[in-house]
């Protein structure tokens, strides 16, 4: 969920402009512009990255939201064993819930913290995952589990998800892009980290899922008690570590509120302008806008970009999350290992988080139409290829870590055309509607999945996803970045 960073630093910069209105109220003006000392930005600096590795340790607890592809066979044999009645297609609606409540509140974070403190803000939201996975631990009930798993874990994520990197921007003004490239490097680090973790506890002898149980006509097979009794103590370590996790992170991330360095004078670098901002056309940067821009929400709603936008962002991010939810799932029907499965699920979450800066960087350089329509053609490349694997631990293994780098450049992108069409009035706004289309994405893949597997097989389900992606790319051919406002 990723550089969002353009779409929430209009909320930033209002921050700021309505504290120093209030300042030069009761001081004057002497405080808009102060000069720092080469001592006191050194010290700056290191503030600056102490938030930094706060920012990283929050995004390792964030990072959970990539964690159940992982850990869903082995949850999925431990509510088997409590309810017969729960199937593999009941447990993997729990990522897209997951999704849509994440992704719902995303817009609404920085807002609260500016009203309640970032500190306490991201203590609370720590504090509540971890006790959500304490809970998790003695709950024995399939619907409770979905229900604590979802938004207990969701909504607090999706709170906090922008508050360091706003942090890390006020320290770093002018290295914006390596502020969100660091810490939501975090994001997927987390679930790399946690991958391993969870299977060298549940799972330490490799074992194969060799419990047979009939579903919608076919064999499922499901991990042993040997496996999933391990379960409980699982959650409970991953409560332990995000505690501690959010405790450092709630002692490191600090919003310094009176600190602007990019508007003010810096003695010995002079006057610098921050980096990964196209300055001439910026709505983040320049205190007025000289072109004209979208006006009204639904003014914004009925342009052909927001239309376009809707339905792209739908079939563009459908595969990706598929393949996130159900990876471990499908490999088991290739017959891959669980060791190498973890292994290949902590390879994709790095590449997911790790890809966001290079795309961002990218979307810079030659804009958003040509990077969707790369990213667009390697996923229809992807979506045609991967059912003719045929059991391949290499071929699967490429063609998921490719997937999941398209999926980070497309969430860096999703924010950043959002701010230039639209605008720093409603461009935030409507990037917060994409986000819940995100929502209602991996939704779609779900369902998907659920009706579609059991009577076309994956095969046919990947087809359909290959349908979606032809009419992503198709779109994307006739988008246009540009939309003249002015005209009625």
């Amino acid at each position: 969920m990723k550089p969002v960073a353009q779409s929430v630093a209009q909320s930033d910069h209002e921050l700021d402009k309505h504290h120093h209105e209030s300042q030069a109220d009761e001081h004057g003006d002497e405080h808009h512009f102060k000069e720092y000392s080469p001592k006191e930005l050194r010290s700056i600096k290191i503030q600056g990255v102490v938030c930094l590795l706060g920012g990283i340790a929050l995004h390792f607890v964030l990072g959970t939201f990539y964690l159940w592809g992982g850990i869903s066979p082995y949850v999925g044999a431990y509510m088997k064993d409590k309810d017969p009645d729960v199937t593999q297609s009941t447990l993997q609606i729990v990522f897209p819930i997951l999704g849509i409540a994440t992704n719902s509140v995303l817009s609404f974070g920085v807002k609260l913290a500016q009203r309640i403190g970032f500190k306490t803000m991201i203590a609370g939201a720590g504090f509540l995952i971890s006790l959500a996975f304490l809970i998790l631990s003695f709950i024995n009930n399939i619907y409770g589990f979905i229900l604590i798993y979802c938004f207990m874990i969701g909504i607090p994520s999706g709170l906090v998800y922008m508050l360091p990197i706003i942090c890390g921007w006020k320290y770093f003004p002018f290295n914006r892009g390596m502020v969100s490239g660091l810490i939501i490097a975090g994001y997927g680090f987390g679930a790399f980290t946690f991958n391993f973790i969870c299977k060298a506890i549940c799972n330490p002898n490799n074992e194969e899922p060799d419990i047979p149980f009939e579903e919608d006509g076919k064999v499922k097979k499901y991990f042993s008690k040997d496996v999933f009794q391990n379960v409980p103590f699982m959650f409970q370590m991953l409560a332990l570590s995000y505690f501690l996790l959010t405790i450092i992170a709630t002692l490191l991330v600090k919003y310094p509120r009176d600190l602007n360095l990019e508007y003010q004078q810096v003695l010995g670098e002079g006057s610098k302008k921050p980096s990964g901002i196209n300055h001439e056309k910026s709505v983040d940067y320049h205190p007025t806008v000289m072109h004209a821009e979208c006006e009204t929400l639904g003014q914004g709603m009925k342009s052909r970009p927001f239309l376009f936008l809707i339905v792209m962002v739908l079939c563009s991010i459908i595969f990706g999350m598929l393949m996130a939810n159900c990876y471990k799932v499908f490999g088991q029907t290739l017959g891959i290992d669980d060791a190498s499965l973890t292994v290949l699920g902590s390879v994709q979450s790095v590449c997911n988080g790790g890809s966001r800066f290079g795309w961002a960087v990218l979307f810079d350089k030659i804009g958003f139409k040509k990077v969707y329509l790369i990213i667009a053609v390697i996923n229809l490349i992807c979506t045609a290829a991967i059912g003719y694997i045929d059991g391949s631990y290499a071929g699967y293994f490429i063609i998921l870590c490719i997937t999941m780098c398209c999926e980070g450049g497309l969430f860096s992108c999703y924010p950043a055309v959002s701010a230039k069409i639209f605008g720093h009035k409603v461009g935030p706004i409507i990037y917060g509607g994409l986000f819940f289309v995100i929502g209602l994405s991996n939704m779609l893949g779900y369902l998907l999945y659920k009706f579609g597997e059991p009577k076309i097989g994956y095969g046919g389900v990947f087809w359909i996803v290959f349908g979606f992606c032809c009419v992503a790319f198709i779109l994307g051919i006739f988008f246009k970045e540009e939309h003249d406002w002015k005209k009625k």
